[in-house]
């Protein structure tokens, strides 16, 4: 479903930006900061074209350039983006403009954003409409490092002072009790760095 941004004082909105905020400041661990939120947080539409998902962030651009901006003012580093809601798997980059990020080097990106997988819900790429437009989302978004959307899983995290470290696993399916799971990637951010690489 495709639509407009919304913004018309709709969450996140101005007091959701403030949370925001004290949540990254509080969120510090001993490799960097962690800021868990529901909702996809990296563009997934260019300035001007039609919004995909509007029930993201890309639903909300006025209130994620202000938290870009709280971001890049508060001089806020080693900053993971935790997300789920959309039923798929996501590495992505986090560019502070379309225009200022380079994929092959991360130059411009100013935190990483990881997206697990559902867990029983139906995964994204069950919307053969989705499915078919997911090879241009990976030609186009140079920021999007890895998309799953077939499987159900999950993503462990392994944070130390050096590095973050991500590791997807997804399950052959959900409707007989197993203990199969397989490693699908792996992606780590080093220490001062704000971009991902494949491990």
């Amino acid at each position: 479903m495709s639509g407009a941004p919304r913004e018309a004082g709709e969450a996140p909105g101005v007091e959701r930006v403030q949370a925001d905020r004290d949540a990254v400041q509080a969120g510090r661990l001993q490799g960097g900061r962690v800021l868990g939120q529901q909702i996809m947080f990296s563009r997934l539409s260019y300035p001007g074209r039609p919004v995909p998902m509007p029930d993201m962030w890309d639903g909300y651009q006025a209130s994620r350039e202000r938290v870009l901006d709280m971001i890049v003012s508060d001089r806020i580093t080693n900053l993971a983006i935790l997300a789920g809601d959309i039923h798929s798997s996501w590495a992505c980059d986090v560019p502070r403009t379309w225009d200022g990020y380079k994929g092959a080097t991360g130059e411009g990106s100013v935190a990483v954003e990881l997206v697990a997988p559902a867990i029983s819900s139906p995964p994204l790429f069950a919307n053969p409409e989705i499915r078919e437009r997911a090879p241009a989302l990976r030609a186009f978004l140079q920021h999007v490092k890895y998309l799953e959307g077939e499987s159900r899983g999950y993503v462990l995290l392994d944070i130390t002072e050096k590095q973050l470290r991500a590791d997807w696993f997804h399950v052959p399916g959900v409707l007989e009790r197993s203990a199969v799971e397989h490693r699908a990637t792996s992606f780590v951010c080093e220490r001062g760095a704000a971009r991902l690489t494949q491990a």
